[in-house]
């Protein structure tokens, strides 16, 4: 297709898609299309679609705790103590009571971090709810 000076759009882009990711975009065109033509308005191709997608795609916020490297070492060592009750558990081919309550509590440390970190994360970012 040849470029006329007088286009409105001057800046065109190339993507390069594997087979399967191919099929997702392509599919996900012919069902927004489908959606389009049963509502009575016309469908539209390729270039105008993914026009549309990016332009109106919307923007995820990640926000990384500023203590994350203090929080994946707690958050180890308690994976730590969960495997080696898991491991007692499997020698003795049963869980008692200690058992069950140690797992217990080493996910209510992991509740009580994950909350901690989200608290967190809401303080520093002036009320918005903390995504990862």
């Amino acid at each position: 297709m040849a470029w006329k000076g007088n286009r409105s759009r001057r800046i065109r882009k190339s993507v390069t898609f594997s087979e399967s990711e191919w099929r997702w975009v392509d599919d996900s065109r012919k069902v927004e299309n489908r959606m389009r033509v049963e509502a009575g308005l016309p469908a539209i191709g390729w270039m105008a679609w993914a026009r549309r997608r990016i332009m109106t795609a919307q923007a995820v916020e990640v926000h990384v705790p500023a203590n994350i490297n203090a929080v994946s070492a707690q958050l180890a060592r308690i994976g730590n103590n969960v495997n080696q009750i898991a491991h007692a558990v499997n020698i003795r081919q049963r869980a008692n009571h200690d058992d069950l309550m140690q797992v217990q509590q080493q996910l209510e440390r992991i509740e009580g971090i994950v909350a901690g970190m989200a608290r967190n994360a809401t303080d520093e970012s002036e009320g918005l709810p903390w995504r990862m």
